[in-house]
């Protein structure tokens, strides 16, 4: 039998409990949270899930990109990326609370409102089309990821077949079905996952330009951007780089992973956060720089509701320089920068800081927040404006319903992620 296979285990069962709480106090507070003010809590859900689903399926995408560029330093880290996207299905299922809200969120699901102030874009933002071409395009990213994820972890799954107290059995057997013998299983699937990884990329970008342009774009309907899209996307495959980092640190030292994470792994992924990073900075800026220069009321008003008026063409002086960055949202937006660029790439710079778990887990960890908070500034000053809060409206990132449902959508993710690797049990620990 392979290295690369562990016996099955049975689920961890304290994590396990800390998720499943976790997972129930986002359920009972997106439940408060509908009684007593469904805008704000429909608002929240889609903050959350935005950040959550795009992660999940831009961790396949990582996955794909070390089978397409044939890496071979990798060892256990594509099981435990190949274990994040285990929450891909549940996100469709999660979409569904989106359609349900979709009153509260999208001014365009009246036709009498569409008809009167986006004219020309009611046929591509319509209810239900809209909706249903998402559901369909998830559906099928889904499937794509499931039959990816089928391909990946068939080979390790020869000690599951062989051990009748394997937890699932049945599931195992149905993924096992006319096994042929680990060393073929292994070679075939070297062929079909390359092959395979080519459409799980591919699919990730078209889907997810599509889902950023219909749940955050049409918040704000007016708006154009070309670059948005790819944007978003790139943010959710970054999240995704540093949430992976995050879990292989927080493990290195458990049982089957115990050495693995070497100091040049740590060193790898270091370098991935900082250069992906500095990309996601340039794609910020490509988009910026156009707005800026272009100085249109459509495109720029966007830009206005998050960095405020300091940020366009026609206040680029120093007075009231302070009062223009105390505007609503543009000190959150700033703190994003420095989460998402400036750290990663101030403190990632040497080669020392890449391999120093404490330092490479702090980054990581603020790069990942600082995503929760991006997601929330996308969505947020659309719904919620600028003059709205200066009138009084309270909003905040850090109030109990932003909270809890955050922490629910922790739970329901790392409880995918465990009932994946018990299922699955190649999958987490793998040995290499």
């Amino acid at each position: 039998m392979s290295a690369t296979i562990s016996q099955p285990r049975s689920m961890p069962r304290g994590p396990m409990l800390i998720f499943g709480a976790l997972a129930l106090v986002g359920i009972v507070t997106f439940g408060v949270g509908l009684s007593q003010d469904p805008e704000r809590a429909y608002r929240v859900y889609l903050h959350n899930w935005l950040m959550w689903a795009v992660l999940a399926q831009g961790a396949l995408v990582l996955s794909s990109a070390m089978r397409l560029t044939n890496a071979n330093w990798q060892g256990p880290i594509h099981r435990v990326l190949d274990s994040m996207g285990a929450f891909v299905p549940l996100s469709l299922l999660l979409f569904v609370v989106v359609w349900i809200g979709r009153s509260h969120l999208f001014q365009w699901v009246d036709p009498v409102w569409a008809a009167e102030h986006i004219h020309g874009k009611e046929l591509w933002l319509s209810d239900p089309s809209t909706f249903l071409r998402d559901v369909v395009l998830l559906a099928y990213l889904a499937g794509v990821s499931k039959i990816y994820l089928y391909m990946s972890i068939r080979p390790t799954l020869g000690a599951a077949r062989d051990n009748p107290s394997t937890p699932m059995k049945g599931m195992v057997d149905m993924w096992t079905r006319g096994w042929r013998g680990e060393a073929a299983e292994r070679a075939l699937a070297e062929k079909r996952c390359r092959k395979m990884a080519a459409v799980v990329a591919l699919s990730f970008t078209i889907g997810y330009s599509f889902i950023a342009t219909d749940m955050i774009m049409s918040l704000a309907p007016h708006w154009i951007s070309t670059m948005f899209p790819a944007y978003f996307a790139w943010g959710g495959f970054l999240s995704a780089v540093s949430l992976a980092t995050l879990i292989l640190l927080f493990m290195r030292n458990s049982d089957g992973l115990a050495g693995q994470f070497t100091e040049s792994r740590r060193h790898d992924m270091g370098k991935m956060i900082f250069a992906f990073s500095i990309f996601w900075m340039y794609l910020f800026w490509s988009q910026y720089l156009v707005i800026w220069y272009g100085n249109i009321p459509e495109e720029t008003s966007f830009i206005v509701a998050r960095l405020g008026t300091q940020f366009v063409q026609d206040t680029w002086y120093l007075q009231g320089f302070w009062t223009r960055i105390s505007e609503p949202y543009v000190k959150l937006t700033l703190v994003t920068w420095i989460l998402l660029w400036v750290v990663p790439f101030w403190v990632l710079l040497g080669q020392k800081p890449k391999k120093t778990p404490i330092i490479l887990g702090t980054v990581a960890f603020g790069s990942l927040f600082g995503f929760w908070i991006e997601r929330y500034i996308l969505v947020t000053p659309s719904l919620i404006t600028p003059e709205q809060v200066l009138a009084g409206a309270a909003v905040t990132p850090f109030g109990w319903m932003e909270i809890g449902v955050a922490l629910g959508f922790v739970g329901l993710f790392f409880l995918c992620f465990l009932a994946f690797a018990k299922v699955f049990p190649g999958a987490i620990p793998a040995k290499s």
